[in-house]
């Protein structure tokens, strides 16, 4: 047998994240072959504020990075975080700032709400929290008389980066999952191909002026001389619709089947898990997301904390300021090994999951020597520094845990190994320790620094060529554990307190 050595496979993927975007140039190896996938080079630029400013932004990333590519590029794939876009002219130019997710307004989602039924709604899109959603930014615009409005059509932020790309209004049905306007059909259904007419019916929309949704498989175009001209690269580069950031990380990492999850974390931390089917109103009462795999065969069951990386950047600013950050980090590692006496529930902005409770605030919690939690402490602060951040880290590690265990009790036992994905959640040593001590099974770390750019250049290379790989994991510090349940059950005791007492 004669072995034929096929040319690598480069390819660029873009992330669209919250604080900060990140553009990757990835080789996958021999073509034909699953050996390890290199981020050859990276790049990482603020997230800008305005629509044509992200379009700018990510096209230099690419331009800037194609330039110094050993290997021809293949593909391009754009993921996104979901639910953040813009109102754009008719023609796809982006008309003003981004209206992100964490900007909703609450009371105009209430109308939503009061519209089609709390569980109605959850019922048709699998999404709980109505006021992250564009439909929700359109009414609050409409009631504010945005002039803007009278022609104006939707992009989310992926779908500002393919138009740019390719001329084509489209996004990935990942990310058309999280608008409230996509109706999530049954386990094993087909997925439409557009936004539901009821639905945006509920904010006086029509799908015109919503984007066409790529279902799995398809790619969402090709590069327009423009574009090709701007980056330097080939007329007809095929361009991929990635999807929702932390599905195409997970799938990256090889999180495909039934029973498989995945940790990932950035500005908020998400818990996915993969799973057969699963009650839609039991996900409703937990606050959990519905939806389906990257590759249409499976539903997901999404959990998240939508400031997990948010609140470590703010312990950093108001709990320790002028503490050296790095001195605080090794000092933090050394204690996760440590009894855990304290944790701060880590609630920056109400908690979204499980037992969803928008009143939840930090609190400071010091057990006693029984390891029940017997109350609240009037300060987040500790003495030393380095203990008030383990507690910080401590107290996400935990509300992990119990994340974990609610998709546990409603979808079934999941596989031994979670997959952690890189961001801070991965990097900071101190927190991947707490994880490993508190959740029960062996926790694996993604071996790549940007997994979800790197994983949006992977599908791209997938869809045109059919090679299939995953990022390779670390095994060098996998551990097996079986998790704290004393320490989880009194975590739970404290997060639930305040609502117990206020009922």
């Amino acid at each position: 047998m004669v072995n034929v050595t096929l040319a690598p496979l480069a390819a660029i993927g873009v992330d669209v994240g919250t604080t900060n975007t990140k553009v990757v140039l990835a080789v996958l190896g021999d073509a034909g072959s699953d050996r390890a996938v290199h981020e050859e080079r990276t790049l990482t630029v603020p997230t800008p504020s305005g629509g044509a400013a992200l379009q700018a932004v990510v096209l230099n990333a690419i331009r800037e990075i194609v330039a110094d590519s050993p290997h021809p590029i293949a593909a391009i794939g754009v993921a996104s975080m979901g639910e953040t876009g813009s109102l754009t002219a008719p023609d796809g130019e982006p008309r003003g700032d981004l209206l992100r997710w964490a900007d909703g307004d609450a009371a105009t989602a209430g109308r939503l709400v009061a519209a089609a039924g709390a569980e109605a709604l959850y019922d048709a899109t699998g999404v709980p929290a109505p006021h992250k959603s564009p439909l929700a930014h359109w009414l609050r615009l409409v009631d504010e008389g945005d002039a803007r409005l009278a022609d104006a059509c939707w992009l989310g932020a992926d779908g500002l980066v393919l138009s740019s790309l390719t001329g084509e209004a489209v996004t990935d049905h990942t990310l058309a999952a999280r608008t409230m306007a996509y109706r999530l059909p049954g386990a094993g259904s087909p997925l439409a191909d557009g936004f539901d007419a009821e639905l945006l019916g509920l904010a006086g929309l029509t799908p015109d002026r919503f984007p066409r949704v790529i279902l799995p498989g398809a790619t969402a175009g090709t590069l327009t001389s423009g574009a090709a001209a701007a980056l330097g690269l080939p007329v007809g580069v095929p361009v991929i619709a990635a999807g929702h950031d932390h599905a195409v990380g997970a799938w990256a990492a090889g999180v495909r089947e039934p029973g498989d999850a995945a940790d990932s974390v950035g500005t908020a931390e998400a818990l996915l898990r993969i799973v057969e089917n699963v009650s839609r109103e039991g996900a409703r009462r937990h606050g959990m997301s519905i939806g389906r795999s990257i590759d249409g065969r499976h539903e997901t069951l999404l959990s998240g904390n939508p400031t997990a990386g948010a609140l470590v950047e703010w312990a950093f600013a108001e709990l320790l300021p002028g503490v050296h950050r790095r001195d605080a980090l090794e000092a933090a590692r050394t204690l996760a090994d440590g009894p855990i006496d304290a944790f701060l529930l880590p609630y920056l902005r109400g908690r979204q999951s499980p037992a969803p409770d928008p009143t939840q605030s930090l609190r400071l919690i010091h057990l006693d020597p029984a390891g029940t939690a017997p109350g609240a402490a009037g300060s987040a602060r500790l003495a030393d520094p380095a203990a008030t951040l383990t507690a910080v880290l401590a107290g996400l590690a935990l509300q992990l845990a119990w994340m974990d265990a609610a998709q546990t009790a409603l979808a079934g036992p999941r596989r031994p190994e979670l997959t952690v994905l890189g961001g801070p959640g991965a990097a900071n040593g101190a927190w991947w320790r707490l994880k490993q001590r508190l959740l029960p099974g062996v926790l694996r770390r993604v071996a790549a620094a940007e997994p979800v750019a790197t994983g949006a250049a992977m599908l791209a290379a997938h869809r045109v060529t059919g090679l299939t790989t995953s990022l390779p994991l670390r095994s060098a510090d996998s551990v097996a554990s079986a998790g704290d349940p004393a320490l989880l059950d009194a975590f739970v005791e404290a997060a639930t307190l305040q609502a117990k007492e206020t009922a």
